[in-house]
């Protein structure tokens, strides 16, 4: 009997440092907590696809992983978006993927990003994650926390906003920003709320699954156009935390509880 599968969708990650640092974990948890799946992954930029074929390795899309598990006979798939929030890559890289064989599969369903509902209940992703990640923040309380997020250049999403929006209910003293300069919260509203908190000193770290170069240089680089030189050269005093979100215990766990709502066990 071929056992069902779960396909782990993320954007990728360009070195196997990286992957093994903050991708890996999740697959062997996910392993972990459904021993009854196959667990592999999948890889919706095209650009990392090529950059690792050219070393010699091999990451399929998800097309290419549907496609494969269809050859192999496989029946039951759920899919499970490592992507933060849904905006242009979890719907043209992986729903609209997925449109493509419903019909060829028994069962096929989609998972949410990690940052998808708001409601207000126990399953609140914006409460669920941000209090997931807060704790590895041990702050004291004349430092500020921002944490820098992606964003998107060809649209705004609304998720950041409601993320910084949910900290502030909480009186939790957290700025969120995005690397992409046509999104927002940029750094100039963000260093606006800095200044207006009154705190001096601020801890610098990132809202993106993966290290990778948005850290390295965007985040803690050693160019004037950095965050952290950005923000001392307005007169801050920054502390860097330069671990990703993959290497959080707690946050990884979120993608546990939301295979457990996909596939319909009790979380």
């Amino acid at each position: 009997m071929i056992r069902p599968v779960i396909v782990f969708a993320s954007f990728g990650a360009s070195t196997q440092e990286m992957h093994e640092k903050s991708i890996a974990p999740i697959i062997r948890e996910i392993g972990k907590a459904f021993p009854n799946f196959v667990i592999v992954e999948a890889y919706t930029s095209a650009f990392i696809r090529r950059r690792l074929k050219n070393e010699g390795i091999e990451m399929l899309s998800l097309e290419e992983q549907l496609e494969e598990l269809c050859q192999k006979g496989v029946r039951e798939v759920y899919v499970q978006p490592a992507h933060l929030t849904p905006g242009e890559e979890y719907e043209k890289k992986i729903l609209e993927a997925a449109k493509l064989f419903y019909a060829r599969f028994a069962v096929l369903k989609v998972g949410e990003p990690v940052f998808f509902r708001q409601n207000d209940t126990k399953n609140d992703d914006i409460a669920c994650g941000l209090s997931a990640i807060f704790p590895d923040f041990a702050s004291d309380e004349e430092e500020a926390v921002v944490l820098l997020g992606h964003g998107s250049p060809h649209r705004h999403n609304p998720i950041y906003m409601f993320m910084q929006e949910w900290a502030d209910k909480q009186g939790l003293p957290i700025h969120i920003g995005v690397i992409e300069e046509t999104d927002t919260p940029n750094f100039a509203m963000v260093l606006e709320r800095l200044r207006k908190s009154g705190k001096k000193h601020v801890l610098l770290a990132p809202l993106l699954l993966t290290s990778g170069i948005h850290i390295i240089e965007d985040m803690a680089g050693d160019t004037p156009e950095s965050w952290k030189n950005r923000l001392r050269q307005a007169g801050f005093f920054v502390r860097l935390d330069m671990h990703s979100l993959g290497e959080r215990t707690a946050f990884r766990h979120l993608y546990i509880k939301k295979l457990k709502r996909l596939i319909g066990e009790n979380s």
